[in-house]
């Protein structure tokens, strides 16, 4: 169930920020950030080097704690193999695990009993023999209670088997790791508690770095139990395990840019029941149309920062940064337009679908005219964002091409021969680009959902499991007008001059660029429905929207050439934003800088969310 690309998105937390005392101590290397997943034993050496190289404990203190140290270093060097084992040939780990086990018993054995209960009453020093008693005993449990139940998840829930066969899902076997799954995060959750209360002060500097990076560590290893968790619970029940569920899948088409990415080119609903999938309906805009008034009461800051489309328009839903309100609105129109009842909503855009044709390799399917076409993991996103409005000149067509695409995307990873593998992987991206999102109308299920990638919330800080929190800002783009220049796109940004204030928070500068990438002139051989129906128009203008931090402030925006420059100011849910439009020339660059304060104890890194674009980041 795990995946190496899961990261803190996937989970309710990012990585813990240590206490500020150790952190300015160290500093991570790229290389230890890649690795920190697998050294979880071996933050444990350190502190058996502290405890051995002390002088006054006694020799047979000295004795196990060179055991114990020996038999750390041999299970820290049997991690990388038998992480690399669970994720390609899960049934040769058991040997691995079995070894790594005998390891990580005997450091326990060494540090634990009478002898080593009374060395802990000592004085000094008595702190950090318990603090090295307490590292072994959870690095002990961790081999004993997690490794094992995630080992048997990963040999009973390997890609092959949760690729659909015949149009299906096989439930059955996320069915039955469940409770070894949901035990492993729950034990992992308490080993993170056992060791944040070990208390810091009185150890011995290297020790408590050594017990901040065991604590590290373990978080790592929580957010991928904490993601095998949530699949595992959510799942089967969204794909009809306790009854037959029907979703609307948004497929965005990110040359018209929407906060979450692009306007909704295609709607389509889906069929799930004891975990075969089928279509059973699709609708263009044309289809859902305009309605009188919004579908669902907005609030005044909405109707400020989007106007009424948001509630009335099918294409202006995702105006809003806030998926699960796209969601709710896009149900609600299909409601009523279409009937039935949705219980979901999944959004995806051409960008994932090209790398989903890179795990089914290429899908050809009919136009409208029976003409085929076929997409390939070279050319699906162009497609879908650029040659179909050269091809199809009337809107119907375009609409109707973009949801046949889509359908043959889903049915080959459905039904099709599909490299499981590729597919997993390319979801995982999707995901952490903010290219896949779902939502789920049971209240259960959306609070698994919620705090991850997956849910598409906007968020102001990111938790963390030692009790501070990371700031979080957006950065959004909606299109203004209703060609599709946004196809030629770009956009980059950069965090800059951060600087961390005494009450805990942090300032920083956001540093946006926007780059409009079509050659001067060319707009002039590009089909009217591109350039707005407005011939010789390749000037690309979007409202931006900039979201400070949870309980922070945006206390200036400047342009290129340093000068203020004026903006719309709201509060959406509980996050300042600014609004501003922004038009780019072909071929010129606009560029705009956003000072921004942070919530009291933000401490960790800055994470920035953005508006996906039509290429993969």
């Amino acid at each position: 169930m795990a995946h190496e690309g899961w990261g803190a998105g996937w989970s309710k937390t990012t990585p813990p920020t240590a206490p500020p005392r150790a952190r300015a101590k160290r500093q991570e290397s790229e290389h230890r950030k890649r690795n920190r997943r697998r050294a979880w034993i071996g933050a444990g050496i350190t502190a058996g080097a502290v405890v051995v190289t002390t002088a006054g404990l006694g020799a047979w203190v000295a004795y196990d704690a060179l055991g114990a140290r020996a038999s750390l270093e041999e299970a820290a060097a049997a991690i990388p193999q038998l992480e690399q084992r669970l994720r390609t040939s899960p049934d040769e780990a058991q040997q691995d695990l079995e070894a790594l086990q005998t390891n990580t018993a005997d450091a326990a054995r060494r540090t634990s009993g009478p002898l080593w209960a009374l060395a802990g009453k000592a004085p000094v020093l008595g702190d950090d023999i318990r603090a090295l008693a307490k590292i072994a005993e959870t690095v002990d449990m961790l081999a004993v209670d997690v490794l094992p139940r995630m080992s048997a998840a990963a040999q009973a829930v390997t890609p092959e088997r949760l690729a659909p066969q015949d149009g299906r899902v096989n439930l059955a076997a996320i069915q039955e790791v469940r409770a070894d799954v949901v035990a492993a995060d729950l034990a992992v959750g308490s080993a993170v508690e056992r060791l944040s209360a070990v208390p810091r002060e009185g150890l011995i500097a290297q020790l408590a770095d050594a017990a901040d990076e065991v604590q590290d560590q373990l978080a790592q290893v929580r957010l991928t139990t904490a993601t095998a968790a949530r699949a595992v619970e959510l799942l089967p029940p969204m794909l009809g395990a306790d009854g037959p569920r029907e979703w609307l899948v948004l497929a965005q088409n990110n040359a018209q840019q929407r906060a979450t990415g692009g306007i909704p080119g295609a709607v389509l609903l889906v069929h799930a029941d004891d975990g075969e999938l089928g279509f059973v309906d699709k609708a263009s805009t044309a289809d859902i149309s305009v309605f009188d008034a919004p579908v669902l009461p907005l609030t005044d800051t909405e109707e400020a920062l989007f106007g009424a489309g948001l509630g009335r328009w099918v294409q202006n839903i995702n105006f809003t940064p806030h998926f699960p309100r796209t969601a709710e609105l896009a149900s609600e129109m299909w409601v009523q337009r279409m009937g039935g009842n949705p219980r979901g909503v999944l959004s995806i855009d051409p960008v994932a679908l090209q790398s989903l044709v890179g795990a089914t390799g290429p899908v050809t399917f009919e136009d409208p005219f029976g003409v085929p076409i076929t997409l390939t993991e070279q050319t699906t996103a162009e497609f879908l964002m650029s040659t179909i409005y050269a091809n199809y000149t009337v809107p119907s067509d375009q609409d109707e091409v973009f949801a046949l695409a889509a359908e043959a995307v889903f049915a080959a990873l459905t039904t099709g021969d599909v490299d499981a593998g590729r597919a997993i992987d390319a979801l995982v991206g999707a995901a952490d680009e903010g290219r896949l999102m779902v939502w789920s109308a049971d209240n259960a299920e959306q609070a698994l959902l919620a705090g991850t990638v997956l849910s598409g919330e906007l968020r102001g800080s990111l938790p963390s499991l030692d009790g501070y929190t990371s700031p979080k800002v957006g950065a959004f783009l909606n299109m203004t007008t209703s060609g599709k220049l946004g196809f030629y796109l770009e956009t980059s940004h950069e965090v800059e001059d951060v600087r961390l204030r005494p009450d805990g928070s942090q300032e920083f500068t956001l540093l946006l660029r926007l780059t409009n990438v079509l050659a001067p002139g060319a707009e002039a051989d590009l089909p009217p429905y591109v350039t707005g129906n407005t011939p010789g128009e390749g000037t690309i203008r979007n409202n931006l929207l900039v979201y400070a931090p949870t309980n922070g402030a945006i206390t200036g925006v400047t342009d290129a050439a340093g000068e203020q420059v004026s903006v719309l100011t709201q509060i959406h849910g509980d996050l300042p934003v600014v609004a501003r439009t922004v038009a780019v020339a072909p071929g010129e660059t606009e560029e705009l800088q956003f000072r921004i304060v942070s919530g009291r104890e933000q401490r960790g890194d800055i994470h920035v969310r953005t508006t996906p674009g039509p290429a993969a980041s």
